[in-house]
C-alpha cells in the first residue's frame, strides 16, 4: 500500500524527513500548478506562487491537522496566497 501523502506530511514534520517533503512535492505539484494557472493566468507567476505555497506550508508545518487531507491544505493555502496577489 502506498504511502499516503498525510504520512508523509507527519514524517517530514516531526523527524524533518526532507525526503518525504520532496516526495509531496513531487506528487502534488503539478495539479498544485494548473490550480495557480487557473487562479492567476500566468505561468511565471503561478509558479512563484507554487514556491511559496510550499514555504508557507514549511513553515506553518505545525498547524497541519493529520486527520485532514493534506492537498485541500495546500490547495487553501496557494488559494489564499493567490487572493492577496489580488
Amino acid at each position: 500500500m502506498p504511502v499516503t501523502l498525510e504520512e508523509l506530511f507527519t514524517r517530514y514534520r516531526e523527524p524533518g524527513d526532507t525526503a518525504a517533503l520532496a516526495e509531496i512535492f513531487d506528487r502534488t505539484a503539478a495539479p498544485l500548478l494548473r490550480l495557480a494557472v487557473h487562479l492567476v493566468g500566468d505561468i511565471a507567476l503561478a509558479e512563484d506562487l507554487l514556491q511559496s505555497t510550499f514555504v508557507a506550508a514549511i513553515e506553518n508545518a505545525a498547524t497541519f491537522d493529520a486527520e485532514r487531507s493534506l492537498e485541500p491544505w495546500l490547495a487553501g493555502i496557494l488559494t489564499n496566497r493567490a487572493r492577496e496577489l489580488r
